[in-house]
């Protein structure tokens, strides 16, 4: 199996869940059902008929962009304007002048194969759907990683203090405090963190690193597990988000650079990512949905609660 077909199995295969993808990727990946593309936005009277419908549905502008799409489904602009999709070989522009346009099957070996892993949404293998209910760290969650530049901690907020540090996997060496916290924020960034972990991040020998979240007058203590971004690894994620950038603009571009951020758990990136592409078309149930599931793997309990009453508020 190429680099290339292996790229595709690995990313249509990839879900919330653990398990192995790879046997459904390969028998989705051929079939008529699989999703194929994304609508990325519309400026025409839209309309869509469903794989295995016979049914026109006419598509809103503030309500279906983001909206994944089957193979064999079915598409037109009515008028003037068109309308964008994303499929495996890259940004389509559709006009009246086509007619019905079908959404192929995804081929085999897509040209664009990094786009598959976009088109069904989030996608990262082994995540779960965000922090253990009874955690009060939010973030950094547990093995989840972190840029230097954009590190900040959440926790729940508390009518107490309590101490944070930063320490080394093995716990061998100290980054950063004990400093003591006013637990009524829930939110820490400092600037001094993100130079220390830099500094680290530059280290050949550098290893994991752990949180710990003491809070003050009891013996009780967490800890997060958490990773820098480097050498050949930040190299891949680099070369990524160079794609999107080149090959993809709009909400195709935010999906883009969120579905790369989120498959090497960068979820702060990924979740700013998400809620870009949400501000061109706020009231799309996907991307409402997707913003959701992006902010919730990042602790933002906050921004995901107001999703949720966003959406609530729409049915």
């Amino acid at each position: 199996m190429n680099a290339r077909v292996y790229a595709l199995t690995f990313l249509l295969g990839a879900s919330f869940t653990t398990g192995a993808p790879f046997c459904r990727a390969q028998s989705s990946a051929q079939s008529s059902g699989a999703v194929a593309a994304r609508i990325t936005g519309f400026t025409c009277r839209a309309e869509l008929i469903e794989e295995g419908s016979k049914k026109t549905a006419q598509l809103r502008p503030s309500r279906d962009v983001g909206q994944s799409l089957h193979a064999g489904s079915q598409v037109r602009c009515v008028g003037s304007g068109y309308m964008e999709i994303l499929e495996p070989d890259g940004q389509k522009k559709i006009t009246s002048s086509q007619k019905w346009v079908t959404i192929p099957p995804i081929p085999h070996d897509p040209q664009y194969s990094q786009i598959v892993g976009a088109l069904g949404k989030l996608g990262i293998p082994g995540a779960t759907r965000g922090v253990a209910a009874s955690s009060l760290i939010l973030w950094p969650s547990e093995f989840s990683v972190v840029m230097p530049e954009n590190f900040a901690v959440r926790w729940t907020p508390m009518a107490q203090k309590f101490q944070l540090s930063i320490m080394s996997e093995a716990k061998d060496t100290t980054l950063w405090g004990p400093t003591e916290v006013e637990g009524g924020t829930g939110f820490l960034k400092s600037s001094e963190v993100s130079a220390i972990l830099a500094t680290y991040k530059n280290k050949s020998d550098s290893s994991g690193l752990v949180l710990i979240f003491s809070p003050a007058n009891t013996t009780d203590w967490e800890e997060s597990r958490f990773s820098l971004l480097k050498g050949r690894t930040e190299q891949e994620l680099n070369d990524q988000l160079e794609f999107w950038k080149k090959n993809t603009n709009g909400v195709a571009l935010h999906l883009g650079l969120g579905y790369s951020f989120s498959r090497y758990k960068l979820f702060a990136e990924s979740a700013d990512e998400y809620d870009s592409a949400l501000k061109s078309a706020p009231n799309s149930r996907y991307l409402l949905e997707d913003a959701m599931q992006a902010n919730r793997l990042a602790g933002r309990t906050d921004r995901v609660k107001e999703i949720q009453t966003h959406l609530a508020g729409r049915s």
